[in-house]
């Protein structure tokens, strides 16, 4: 049995949702950004408690993760960030599932396939207004738009953008991209089309550029309990804490003398008698590989270094001569235990790394509430 496990502290989840509320004007809409099985958080958990926390907005990357929120819960409403097929666009319609529309061709085969399935489809326009990636250019976009609006099974109801930097340090390219947008949804006015329900803002915006948000604002990490930048919370947001801990435990205790070596390659040799530990995790299981030899996990609340290589299902630590760890001790790989901490994004910045791709990262199928 895999002694990988998941926890969720679904106070801080609600606690969080609370201080993003207070963040931004009354009635703007919180739409919680759930991809990637809620940023590697549980989607099957972590929706629902959302929902009960009054989050009514979700959105999803891709047409599966969108058919599985709808399971879950089946009066919210969703949106589909991700280019979705046209294959897909009968269930979504049939779902009342929200999709976007990212260029005039995809905008119009979405139209031929809700038409043969006798739906209308739900969709915001998104709008490049300097992201490059996805979205109509901000410049064409509004008479684009006003061309497609005619399209009898499109119902465009919403634009929205993403914005590629809001740094509390350099506002300037958020700013022109805020600009842009309030451009294509006053030309969207003149030309006769509602820009209907609007959102741009991300975290980053929420924390830095509170004065862009539109209809909706889109949190994602901000909610599980980290900053983008991975900067220390303070001021109004001091309250928001990390969501997810991630456990294992020690399957074997072993003393060894010096100059013993540890591991694939033998990439570790203990310089004195000391005792290694093994740990029923691996990268199988989402832990990085490039936390070999140097990332930090916790026994008894006291951290102890990585040993040796990473493998599929096993890590081992250098627990010291006089350690008292024993098999069936809780290791904290993400988490807090007694005093000491490591969270996310310290894992994030020893493997040189995002603490998104952390998260995200995390294969363990056990999670369960905090107790």
């Amino acid at each position: 049995m895999n002694n990988c496990s998941v926890e969720l502290d679904i106070q801080a989840l609600n606690e969080n949702i609370k201080i993003v509320k207070g963040l931004v004007p009354a009635g703007t809409e919180i739409i919680l950004v759930s991809k990637a099985n809620a940023y590697g958080h549980g989607m099957q958990i972590i929706a629902p408690e959302a929902w009960s926390a009054g989050i009514k907005w979700f959105a999803v990357a891709h047409f599966e993760e969108a058919m599985e929120l709808r399971e879950l819960l089946p009066e919210a409403n969703i949106i589909i960030l991700g280019a979705m097929s046209p294959q897909s666009a009968a269930h979504v319609a049939a779902a009342d599932i929200v999709t976007v529309l990212i260029d005039e061709a995809h905008a119009r085969s979405l139209d031929e396939a809700a038409a043969d399935s006798g739906h209308v489809l739900r969709c915001h326009a998104k709008i490049d207004t300097g992201m490059g990636r996805l979205g109509f250019v901000w410049k064409d976009a509004a008479e684009q738009i006003a061309a497609l609006s005619a399209l009898k099974h499109l119902h465009i109801e919403g634009l929205c953008s993403h914005f590629s930097s809001v740094s509390e340090d350099d506002m300037s390219f958020a700013q022109i991209q805020a600009e842009r947008f309030q451009h294509v949804i006053d030309s969207c006015r003149k030309l006769g089309v509602e820009p209907g329900f609007t959102h741009i803002a991300n975290s980053s915006a929420v924390i830095n550029f509170r004065s862009c948000v539109a209809s909706g604002v889109r949190p994602g990490i901000l909610v599980y309990g980290y900053t983008p930048s991975g900067r220390i919370f303070s001021g109004p947001l001091a309250g928001i804490k990390p969501v997810l801990s991630w456990k294992t435990s020690v399957i074997q205790v072993k003393d060894v003398p010096a100059g013993f070596p540890v591991g694939y390659d033998r990439t570790y040799t203990t310089k004195r008698a000391t005792r290694i530990a093994t740990l029923d995790v691996g990268y199988s299981d989402g832990y990085p590989r490039h936390a070999s030899n140097r990332g930090m996990v916790l026994i008894n609340g006291i951290r102890h270094r990585i040993a040796g290589r990473v493998t599929m299902n096993f890590i081992t630590v250098d627990c010291g001569p006089d350690s008292d760890v024993k098999v069936g001790d809780e290791v904290v790989l993400i988490g807090r235990q007694r005093e000491e901490k490591i969270w996310a994004d310290e894992l994030a910045s020893v493997c040189e790394t995002v603490h998104y791709e952390i998260l995200t990262g995390i294969q363990t199928v056990n999670r369960r509430l905090k107790e």
